[in-house]
């Protein structure tokens, strides 16, 4: 017959801590890689504001031109001139959002490099500090 044994809540909070405590080398990745995405964040709210500054003047502007051609007595040598400005400022703003985006892109592809190459480091650090430990505890053990 098996024998009944009392298990406490205390009991079983200590087991499951071995299925959910990191390991060595997952504890400092996973930090790495949270602080990379709040460095990431950081990185696209910039790139969201430019982008949207840019957006604010094509439709500043666009509204200006529209005027510009409304005005009576406008040449319309001077409406297409007005029209071919505008257009020529919205292309720059086009190439602007292409930089940025590059820029964007390979600044948050350097912030995950260099997260995990930190992360890399810290979990062989902390792996070979593990073994030294254990080789110091079991020193003078005879091997079974």
């Amino acid at each position: 017959m098996a024998k009944e044994t009392d298990v406490t809540l205390g009991d079983m909070v200590r087991q499951a801590q071995g299925v959910f405590a990191l390991g060595p080398v997952a504890a400092p990745q996973l930090e790495h890689f949270w602080r990379a995405q709040e460095d990431i964040l950081e990185e696209v709210e910039g790139a969201a504001k430019k982008w949207f500054r840019r957006r604010h003047e094509a439709a500043q502007s666009a509204l200006e031109v529209m005027h510009e051609m409304q005005g009576a007595g406008v040449a319309p040598q001077a409406a297409l001139q007005a029209m071919a400005d505008w257009q020529s400022q919205s292309m720059q703003r086009v190439a602007d959002d292409l930089g940025d985006w590059v820029d964007l892109w390979s600044r948050c592809v350097g912030r995950l490099a260099s997260a995990e190459v930190e992360a890399a480091n810290e979990g062989v650090a902390e792996a070979v500090s593990r073994t030294r430990v254990a080789r110091r505890s079991t020193k003078g053990a005879t091997p079974v």
